[in-house]
């Protein structure tokens, strides 16, 4: 029998050792730590002890689900806005040959989430898709953003509970010890950065801090102080800190309309991996859907990403 109760504080050593045990021999498995848990997920502010449920069989504890309103970021304060609307699944954590632990805790997370008023439930939403505020730092064991392709088990009861795939995209990475390449990228920034300057835009580097993710830097290109292209990027903590490698994720590429179509998206992108290597980097990743073919040919023909993982992103209308 399983039983599901709120999470309580006195869980969070339980809910470690069930995570490593259910993750343990992933393809891109991490260890975590019980303070990286709370930081990352129970000591944020948009938190809620209401929204994370605990299962238990004789009372040792199982797996659990965290699921949750879709939350927004107020963009000129440091506030958290739920959107009524669309509730995210943020985490299942369960066996994946334990079928009826998962049908129950999907069941309970889509009920909760009904009850709150969401109309739709999206299983493992990417923080491209829409804000992720839990999980950054640890991400490695969960193979968040997405729903790997390998949880076979949770996918096929998701399929049964009417989840189809809202989203197919990619993670490519560009590997920065390929010399010769990256040699050809910063001379093709130099000429774009050449035709930047007689249109009179100005390369500008800055601290990025928001409420939801780690802190981050970014290149901006801007003309007369406002800004017209720019990409942020950070260091993946969870990977470097398991493999060793300076793993640098891509986190934003956007260039205001009608300056699009001038180069200035590719030339935003060769800022980044310039100051990212001065940083340390050894390679850098990013997420692309699939169907937009404007950046998937900028990343993987025009910058030379290669493909390195694949994820999807699971919906379901909610009664």
């Amino acid at each position: 029998m399983i039983h599901l109760q709120a999470f309580q504080s006195t869980d969070l050593p339980a809910l470690v050792q069930v995570w490593n045990r259910t993750f343990l021999g992933g393809p891109n498995f991490i260890a975590v730590a019980e303070r990286e848990l709370a930081q990352r997920v129970t000591d944020q502010p948009s938190f809620r002890e209401t929204e994370m449920f605990v299962a238990r069989r004789e009372e040792e504890v199982v797996g659990f689900v965290h699921f949750g309103l879709r939350i927004r970021p107020w963009p000129a304060r440091d506030e958290l806005a739920r959107d009524p609307a669309e509730g995210h699944i943020y985490a299942l954590v369960a066996p994946e040959a334990d079928g009826a632990l998962i049908e129950t805790l999907l069941t309970h997370a889509c009920e909760r989430l009904a009850l709150a008023g969401a109309r739709r439930a999206l299983l493992y939403p990417s923080w491209v898709q829409g804000v992720q505020p839990f999980y950054n730092g640890i991400a490695g064991a969960y193979e968040m953003p997405g729903l790997a392709r390998d949880r076979q088990g949770l996918r096929e009861v998701a399929a049964e509970q009417g989840f189809e795939v809202a989203a197919d995209y990619a993670t490519p990475e560009l590997d920065l010890s390929r010399r010769d390449h990256i040699r050809s990228l910063l001379k093709e920034g130099a000429r774009l950065g050449a035709q930047a300057a007689r249109w009179e835009l100005e390369p500008h580097e800055r601290r990025l801090r928001t409420p939801l993710f780690p802190p981050r830097r970014s290149v901006e290109l801007t003309r007369d102080s406002r800004v017209v292209a720019m990409a942020a990027y950070g260091l993946w903590e969870e990977y470097a800190r398991q493999y060793g490698r300076c793993l640098f994720g891509i986190t934003s590429v956007q260039v205001e309309s009608r300056w699009q179509g001038k180069g200035l998206g590719k030339l935003a992108m060769i800022l980044a991996i310039e100051a990212a290597m001065a940083e340390g980097a050894e390679a850098l990743h990013l997420h692309v859907y699939r169907e937009n073919r404007p950046a998937w040919n900028l990343y993987h023909r025009a910058l030379g990403f290669r493909p390195a993982f694949a994820w999807i992103t699971l919906a379901r209308p909610l009664p």
